[in-house]
C-alpha cells in the first residue's frame, strides 16, 4: 500500500526527504522474511486487514475534509491513522505525520485563487453544437486536473526536465500559452471568415526565445488556464456549419475546423502529461 502511494501520488514524494522513497523501499524489501509470490493481474489484489482499514480511514478523512473524491492524498492520511501500522511507521520516521499531511492534503484539494472554477461556476453558455460537448468537457477536465496537481508545486518543481522534450516543465506550460494564444486567434478568425490560411503551427523555437524559464511556473499556469477558459467559451459560440471549415496550417494538407479543434486538446493532453509525470 505505501510503496503503490509513493508511486502514484504527485505530492507525497516531494514531502519526503531526497532518496527516502528508494530507503523506503529497501527497508519494506529487508522486512520480508519470505520471497514474495507474484500475483496475477487478472484477479483483485488481495488486501490485509491494515490495507482495508486504511481504505475505510481514507474514505473517512475525504468525508472529514469535505472533498468530493478520495485521492492518495487521502489514503496517506488513513495510513497514518493506523498507529501500529509498519507503513505509518516508515512515514513517521521519514518525516510525514499526520498533522503536518493534513495541511498538505487541504491544500491540495482548495481552488486555487479565482482561476479554478468549474464549468458551471463560470456560467459559460452550452455549446452552440452538441458536436462540440466533447472537446470542450476534455479541456475543461484537463484544466481541473492541472490545477489539482500544480497547486502545490513551486518553481524548483517547475525547472525539472521532461523527458520527451528538451524543456523545463515551465517552459513547457510556455509552449502551451503559445499554443493556446494562437489557437484562439484561429478560432476566432474561423468565425468570421470563409477559411483559415496560417504559416506554422507555434514554433518550439518560440519557448527559448522568449526566455519562458525565467517566467514563475504559477504565474504561466494560471496563464494557461485562463486562456483555455476563454477557449472554452469561444469553442461554445462555434456553429455546426462552421466545423467544416478548410483549416490549411503551413504545408500541412487541409483539415476541418472541428478536426483543429480536435488535435489542439489532444496536443494539451500530451504535453500535460508530460508535465504532470514523475521524472
Amino acid at each position: 500500500m505505501l510503496l503503490g502511494l509513493i508511486r502514484e501520488d504527485k505530492v507525497l514524494p516531494l514531502k519526503l526527504p531526497g532518496g527516502a522513497s528508494e530507503r523506503i523501499r529497501k527497508r519494506i524489501a529487508e522486512s520480508l522474511s519470505d520471497p514474495v509470490r507474484r500475483i496475477s493481474t487478472s484477479v483483485d489484489l488481495p488486501l490485509s486487514s491494515d490495507s482495508k482499514r486504511v481504505l475505510t480511514q481514507g474514505a473517512e478523512q475525504a468525508d472529514k475534509l469535505s472533498h468530493k473524491s478520495i485521492d492518495c492524498g487521502h489514503l496517506v492520511l488513513g495510513l497514518l491513522r493506523i498507529e501500529n501500522c509498519a507503513g505509518a511507521t516508515l512515514l513517521r520516521d521519514f518525516g510525514i505525520d499526520y498533522e503536518k499531511y493534513v495541511e498538505v492534503v487541504s491544500d491540495t484539494f482548495s481552488p486555487a485563487p479565482e482561476v479554478q472554477r468549474t464549468f458551471e461556476q463560470r456560467e459559460s453558455p452550452p455549446p452552440s453544437t452538441s458536436s462540440l460537448l466533447g472537446p470542450i468537457l476534455a479541456l475543461q477536465h484537463l484544466v481541473d486536473e492541472t490545477l489539482r496537481h500544480l497547486q502545490p508545486y513551486s518553481d524548483s518543481y517547475g525547472d525539472q526536465r521532461l523527458r520527451r522534450k528538451p524543456w523545463t516543465r515551465k517552459e513547457a506550460f510556455g509552449h502551451l500559452v503559445d499554443w493556446a494564444i494562437t489557437h484562439q486567434q484561429w478560432f476566432a478568425r474561423a468565425l468570421t471568415e470563409p477559411r483559415l490560411v496560417a504559416e506554422s503551427y507555434p514554433l518550439d523555437e518560440w519557448v527559448l526565445a522568449q526566455q519562458y524559464r525565467h517566467y514563475a511556473v504559477q504565474d504561466l499556469v494560471e496563464l494557461w488556464v485562463s486562456l483555455n477558459w476563454l477557449l472554452i467559451h469561444v469553442l461554445a459560440q462555434i456553429p455546426e456549419d462552421k466545423l467544416d471549415l478548410t483549416c490549411r496550417i503551413g504545408v500541412q494538407a487541409p483539415i476541418p475546423l472541428s478536426k483543429l479543434i480536435e488535435r489542439y486538446v489532444e496536443h494539451c493532453e500530451d504535453v500535460v502529461a508530460q508535465i504532470l509525470s514523475h521524472l
